[in-house]
This record gives structure tokens, C-alpha cells and sequence, in this order.
């Protein structure tokens, strides 16, 4: 490994006195100003060369789960498949008001920069793995699930309006950024697109949706009006997809030097087929079911259906099965972001993120950016909205000769007590330009 390091640091040197010297009326612009102005690490357009360098590579792994009334325990034991406790169970459900909303986000993987000086631009290739999971269900729903129907005695749980949404795919991208010099000012802009390779996939939605509980649960009666679409787990081999698509970044922003930058980012903008094998469950029906037990809901997949101890003429009340492809419009995210130097050592920006969610409220952020040493930057951030309640961020970034490390966390109260606060955020990036 030391020989390794040793060996780049040695080229970085050689490339420093092979490279032509810097245009001297370019903008005296500092090349790290802006940046750590932005949440998180998951914008390929957040980091820029350091000066007298034409590559970079950077390795780059961010989680996020946010929520209205979920502890971030629960996330962990969602993504986990661990099993959720009851005290975490009702912490979520006493802080329920009418939804639960939840989402999570991990993206972990690797990019490269390349500097064409005779052009200007500069290249971008990256492969990242990808898995959103997102829900937003009605406060009945919650308690069923988690505590079975018998609360619901003599009582009707309103199913309504469930959305849930789980991606797990690969994305491969390349794409160019410019940045262009006028005489007052300075633009940025930048394209990727993306291939996106399905490993996994699955949509519920429903509408007008409830279930009656008999007294002593001697029948139940259920409305619903449900769209059932997945896709075969598991990791296959490229050309065995179980859905593809696109996607696409673009990147937007202006600045005068040192005064200011206004910063406006969408990213995911796409959409996914799948048609190699999947399976679909629709049907809007009323039904009586006696005798019968609700299978695990935490685990509802398409085998529920086949699990249930039905006569044939029941079975013809269930959702009508099919193995049609279907379509997905990405989640996609967007960002825009006003930041301003101070001095040499302190940026202040202030920015707002929507994402492409059922039910998601516009989020708010503030972030400082202290400089303790040119190659040594500490920041702290508060935001509210999303899917969360107030967010408090942290993160730390030291730069030595090759290599700068990284690390964050965009709320920090959620990682210090996810036993009882919702939401939490971990992000890392190592980089290394020579």
C-alpha cells in the first residue's frame, strides 16, 4: 500500500513540472471555494481538479434515511432485514400524526475526472450502485402491519393511498462540464447521462382501500383497489437484465470569482423498463374472507397471495395476476444552491432540494464552510423539510499532497441516537488528483 501511494505522489510531482504553467488571466478564483457547499456527496458536479492537475479519481459511499416518526433504528433493521423491536415500534407510531413517511437512500461507488486542456472540458466517467427504498402510508396501515388487526375490532384500518417504491440498480455514466470566463463573471455547466442496469424492483400503490375487523374477528371485510408491479430479485449478469433504462444530470451555475455562485442541480432525471420476468397484481373488488388470518404484511410479496388458505371461489376475488412489462419514472432530485465567501476562511450558502416523492414538502438547508487551514475544512448545516424533521450536519475534509479525505454526516442527531430520533446520514469520499 505505501508503495502504491508513494508511487502517485511521485507522478502528481513529475506531472506538476511536466504541465504548462497556469494562464495567468484566468480568475484568481480559490479552486476549493464552493466545493462543500452542497449536502452530502452524491453530485458527480460537487468537486472540481486542484490547480495544475488534469485527473482525478474519487471513491465515494453516502446512506441516508429520513422520516416523519420512524427512529433511524428502524431504517437500519429495514435495510438489514433485522428485526424491528416493539419499543421502536411504538416510539414511531406516538409520533404518527396522520402518514408515516419514509425514505432511504445508499450510493456507493467510483468516478474519474479527466482535464482536456486544448478544449477546456473535462470528462467524467463513474459506475455507482444504487438502492432508494420509499413509503408513505396512512397511520392505520402502520398499526396493522406492526401490531396485527385485532386493535381494529369491530373497526374499519383505511389502506388508502399506500405508496411504496424499493430500486436497486447499477448506473454507469459519462458525461463533460465547462467552465466558461466573461468579464464579470464565470458559468458552469454540465451534462451526465447514465446507463441504468435493474437489479431489483417494486411498486404498490394503492387507492380507495380499507379492512374491516369483525368482533371477535370472525370476518373481514376488504375494499381495495390495488396496482402490484416487481421485478426477480437478485443480482444478475449484465446481459441478463431485469430491467434497463437512462438517465440524466445536468449541471447549471454562475459566479464572480470570490463575491458569489448560484448552483442549480437535477440529477436522476429518467426512466426504467422491466421485462424479463416480471409480475404484476391488479384488481379494485369488495370481499368477504372468514376464517382466515392475515398473512406477515412486513414481508407482503407476491407469494402472499398464493399463501392464503382459500377456496377456488374466494381465489377468483384476489387480484388479477400478469406478467406485463412496465415503465418507471425515476425518483429524481432537485437542488439549487446560493453560496458566498466571506473572507479566505468562512463560505456561508443556503440552499433548497426537492425530490421527486409522494408527499415530499421542499427542504431547506444552511451550511457554513470554516477553512481551519488551506488544506483543512470543517462545515456545519441545519435544514427541515423533506420527509424529516430538523436536521443537524457535520463534516470534515483534509487535503494532503495527492490525496483529500471526506467525511460527513448531513444529520448528525439521528446518527448519535437512532433509537429514538428519526432519520440519520453517513457520506465518505477519498480522492486522489495528480
Amino acid at each position: 500500500m505505501k508503495k502504491i501511494i508513494g508511487a502517485v505522489c511521485l507522478f502528481y510531482s513529475f506531472s506538476l513540472h511536466a504541465q504548462q504553467p497556469t494562464d495567468t488571466t484566468a480568475s484568481p478564483m480559490r479552486f476549493d471555494l464552493y466545493n462543500y457547499t452542497h449536502q452530502g456527496l452524491s453530485n458527480l458536479f460537487n468537486e472540481q481538479l486542484s490547480p495544475d492537475t488534469k485527473n482525478r479519481i474519487t471513491i465515494d459511499g453516502e446512506y441516508s434515511n429520513n422520516s416523519n416518526a420512524a427512529p433511524a433504528l428502524m431504517g437500519y433493521s429495514i435495510l438489514l432485514k433485522s428485526t424491528i423491536s416493539n419499543a421502536l415500534k411504538d416510539r414511531a407510531d406516538k409520533l404518527i400524526k396522520k402518514d408515516l413517511k419514509f425514505d432511504d437512500f445508499l450510493k456507493t461507488g467510483i468516478s474519474y475526472r479527466r482535464y482536456f486542456q486544448k478544449s477546456d472540458l473535462t470528462m467524467i466517467v463513474g459506475y455507482h450502485h444504487r438502492q432508494m427504498r420509499i413509503l408513505k402510508a396512512p397511520k392505520d396501515a402502520f398499526q396493522t402491519v406492526f401490531y396485527g388487526n385485532a386493535r381494529f375490532e369491530d373497526q374499519t384500518a383505511d389502506f388508502s393511498n399506500i405508496t411504496f417504491q424499493n430500486h436497486i440498480y447499477n448506473q454507469y455514466s459519462v458525461g463533460i462540464s465547462k467552465k466558461i470566463n466573461y468579464s464579470t463573471y464565470q458559468m458552469e455547466f454540465g451534462v451526465v447521462g447514465s446507463l441504468l442496469q435493474g437489479i431489483n424492483h417494486l411498486y404498490i400503490n394503492t387507492k380507495n382501500t380499507s379492512i374491516y375487523t369483525a368482533p371477535d374477528g370472525e370476518y373481514l371485510d376488504i375494499n381495495y383497489d390495488l396496482t402490484f408491479n416487481g421485478a426477480k430479485e437478485g443480482a444478475v449478469k449484465f446481459t441478463e437484465l431485469n430491467g434497463v433504462g437512462a438517465s440524466v444530470d445536468m449541471h447549471l451555475a454562475f459566479m464572480n470569482n470570490n463575491k458569489w455562485r448560484v448552483a442549480l442541480d437535477v440529477m436522476d432525471i429518467g426512466q426504467m423498463i422491466f421485462k424479463k420476468n416480471p409480475y404484476n397484481y391488479t384488481g379494485t373488488k369488495d370481499v368477504r374472507f372468514q376464517g382466515i388470518v392475515l398473512p406477515d404484511l412486513l414481508t407482503f410479496s407476491p407469494q402472499t397471495f398464493d399463501t392464503l388458505n382459500l377456496d377456488s371461489t374466494l381465489r377468483t376475488y384476489l387480484p388479477n395476476k400478469s406478467g406485463n412489462r412496465y415503465y418507471v419514472f425515476m425518483p429524481f432530485t432537485a437542488q439549487l444552491v446560493f453560496s458566498k465567501p466571506i473572507n479566505d476562511k468562512l463560505v456561508i450558502s443556503a440552499g433548497l432540494q426537492y425530490r421527486f416523492m409522494p408527499g415530499y414538502n421542499v427542504f431547506g438547508f444552511a451550511k457554513v464552510n470554516y477553512f481551519l487551514k488551506k488544506n483543512a475544512v470543517i462545515s456545519g448545516s441545519v435544514g427541515a423539510g423533506g420527509y424529516s424533521l430538523v436536521n443537524v450536519g457535520v463534516d470534515f475534509t483534509k487535503r494532503w499532497k495527492c490525496f483529500d479525505l471526506t467525511v460527513g454526516t448531513a444529520n448528525l442527531l439521528g446518527l448519535v441516537a437512532p433509537t429514538h430520533l428519526p432519520g440519520t446520514s453517513i457520506y465518505i469520499r477519498l480522492a486522489s488528483s495528480f
